[in-house]
């Protein structure tokens, strides 16, 4: 069972939004707001080229987004999504690994993450500390920051 990573197409939009949805309903908490809530299922047109996917036997089980923007030493991690049936197996590890190696390509010295609470366990886990609270639409959130190895960085 060997996870698949390539970088997002145009036509994988509407699966990636519906999996995000999905992904954020399995937790039972804010559903009629998710539901209210448009971009709760939907990953933006200009986000896709800076989306990496990962695939389970041909099928979509995760992906995530990282931004960056020229001339800033910080990128954003703006998405990470794992299908729940795919939980607890590795893929949200490989995806952040994943992004944190696109950010080290785009020149960032270090990776930001918004998270619920729920999440936030998982980037502590990876690396990340906590740098502040932010508000969301949903709830209060947690700001969190890895810095990111240097010697990767492009000459």
């Amino acid at each position: 069972m060997a996870i698949f990573i390539r970088a997002a197409r145009d036509e994988d939009r509407i699966t990636l939004g519906a999996l995000k949805l999905r992904s954020s309903l399995a937790w039972g908490d804010h559903i009629e707001e998710l539901q209210a809530l448009a971009e709760a299922n939907e990953v933006r047109a200009e986000h896709i080229a800076h989306a990496i996917v990962a695939e389970l036997d041909g099928e979509i089980v995760g992906f995530v987004t990282v931004l960056s923007n020229e001339g800033t030493t910080q990128a954003e991690l703006e998405d990470l999504f794992v299908a729940p049936e795919a939980w607890r197996m590795g893929i949200g590890r490989e995806l952040l690994a994943q992004a944190e190696c696109r950010a080290v390509e785009l020149g960032a010295l270090s990776l930001r993450v918004v998270a619920g609470e729920r999440a936030r366990p998982f980037y502590e886990a990876s690396g990340y500390r906590f740098v502040g609270a932010v508000a969301t639409d949903l709830a209060a959130a947690a700001e969190l920051l890895k810095d990111l190895p240097q010697g990767r960085n492009k000459a």
